[in-house]
This record gives C-alpha cells, sequence and structure tokens, in this order.
C-alpha cells in the first residue's frame, strides 16, 4: 500500500521513504496496533516513528500552518464554548450523542475504545480538545489519525461524513472535504451541516463561484431545513446560526 504521509509505495510495516506506519506496525513500547500514518501509539503516546525526513518535517510546518489558518473559521465557536465552562467539556459539541471526550494526561492520552466510528469520534475530540487548549502542535499530531480513522471506519452516516468533511478542510485537503459534504448532499441536498462545510472548502480552495453557490443554497433554504429533525442538527446546534451569519456575509460582502 501506499504511505499516507509520503505516498511511497510500501510492502513492510513502515514506510522506507519518511519511516511512518503503515500496515501492521506496532507500538515499539507498548505493542498496540499503530494507526497508518500516526506519530504518535494512542495507546501509550510513545513516537511511532524515528525522527523525521526534511520532507516529512516540511509537511508537518505546512500542516501547523493550515490549523492556525483555518482555525478561526472552523472550531471558534466550539473552542469558545468549551472554554465558557460547558458542561459536556472540550469535544462534545463534534461528537454524535453519547460519545464520552477524550481524557488524560498530556502526551498520554487514554486508549482508544470501542467500534472504528467511535474510535474516529474519539480521536476528533482529541483534536477540538488539543485546539481548545491551544496546543496545535498537538492537535497537528492527533490530526492525520482522525482523518485516517473516518476515512477506514466504513459506511458513514450524515455526521461521521461532516466530521470529515471538517477535518479534511483543516488539513487542506479541500477536494476531499467537498466529496465528503457530496455524500451527504447526494441524499440530503439542502443538509446544512453539509452546505455550510462545503461552502467552507471551497472557500479555502479559492473557488469564491462554488463556495457562493453553497452558501446562497444555504440561505435559501435554512428556516425550513432547520426545522427538521435531524440527530445531527441537535448535536450541533450552535454551528448551524453560525453557518448561517458567515452565509450573510458572503453573499452581502462579496
Amino acid at each position: 500500500m501506499k504511505c499516507p504521509d509520503c505516498h511511497t509505495e510500501s510492502t513492510g510495516a513502515y514506510c522506507p521513504a519518511c519511516g511512518a506506519p503503515v500496515e501492521g506496525a506496532r507500538c515499539k513500547s507498548c505493542e498496540a496496533a499503530l494507526v497508518p500514518g500516526a506519530r504518535y501509539c494512542v495507546q501509550c503516546g510513545v513516537a511511532a516513528r524515528a525522527a523525521s525526513s526534511n520532507a516529512s518535517s516540511n509537511k508537518a510546518v505546512a500542516v501547523l500552518g493550515t490549523l492556525t489558518a483555518v482555525l478561526a473559521l472552523l472550531v471558534v465557536v466550539l473552542v469558545a464554548a468549551y472554554r465558557g465552562g460547558r458542561d459536556a467539556g472540550p469535544g462534545a459539541a463534534f461528537a454524535p450523542a453519547g460519545a464520552a471526550a477524550s481524557a488524560g494526561t498530556p502526551g498520554r492520552p487514554p486508549p482508544l475504545t470501542g467500534a472504528p466510528r467511535e474510535q474516529a469520534d474519539q480521536l476528533l475530540n482529541r483534536v477540538i480538545q488539543s485546539l481548545a487548549m491551544n496546543d496545535s502542535a498537538q492537535a497537528s499530531f492527533f490530526l492525520p489519525m482522525a482523518i485516517l480513522a473516518y476515512r477506514q471506519a466504513g459506511e458513514l452516516d450524515a455526521d461521521g461524513h461532516f466530521h470529515l468533511a471538517v477535518l479534511e478542510t483543516t488539513a487542506g485537503n479541500y477536494a476531499a472535504a467537498l466529496e465528503a459534504a457530496d455524500r451527504i448532499l447526494t441524499v440530503a441536498p439542502d443538509h446544512l451541516l453539509a452546505l455550510g462545510a462545503a461552502a467552507r472548502a471551497a472557500l479555502q480552495a479559492g473557488d469564491t463561484a462554488t463556495a457562493r453557490r453553497f452558501y446562497e443554497h444555504l440561505l435559501r433554504v435554512y428556516d425550513e431545513e432547520r426545522a427538521r429533525e435531524r440527530p445531527e442538527y441537535r448535536d450541533h446546534a450552535q454551528i448551524l446560526p453560525d453557518y448561517r451569519d458567515e452565509a450573510r456575509r458572503f453573499v452581502e460582502g462579496s
């Protein structure tokens, strides 16, 4: 298979070019299976690979820069809510109902539990928690793990595709983010979370015409669609008005 980090073909447990774990790699400390592309073991926090090559280091810097650049657009509402003392704790607004937010000591998070989708949600929570604590370095470590976990979690529901679209945008994978949002829109063309996520991905990619199309669509259907009893609308209730206000600012200001 190809290395998820540098895309070099690999037949072993580790990429021969950058040292990233690929398929079948295990932590040298606790023997837990490593997520392909991981920099740290999600079970014990030990580094999952040798020192990065120049190419890998440059990629890490690029990911960190992307996280900083899109933080205000993607998670400012969530982070503000968490810092304001929400009882649910960091990450709860992104996790589906019943999913527990991750906890643990810095650099040594608790092991992942549950089915693949539940593990993906836990990794998403770790990204959000890290951003809420201004730890963009740790967020950049968990980000590729979360993306891969969602990609490998099997058939996703609308909520899962939305999570993946947000993560892909944060990582700068705008085409993949649009594809994740489109998986929702193919079934539910007026889905507000998908329209908002697609608009943001297009805007970050510099495609303002496509962003305008999604934002205008969102504004046209917002009131009627918001009245629908979709579980993901309840889980992400504070994000929906933010998408609407963002769409208004974009449409009226351009």
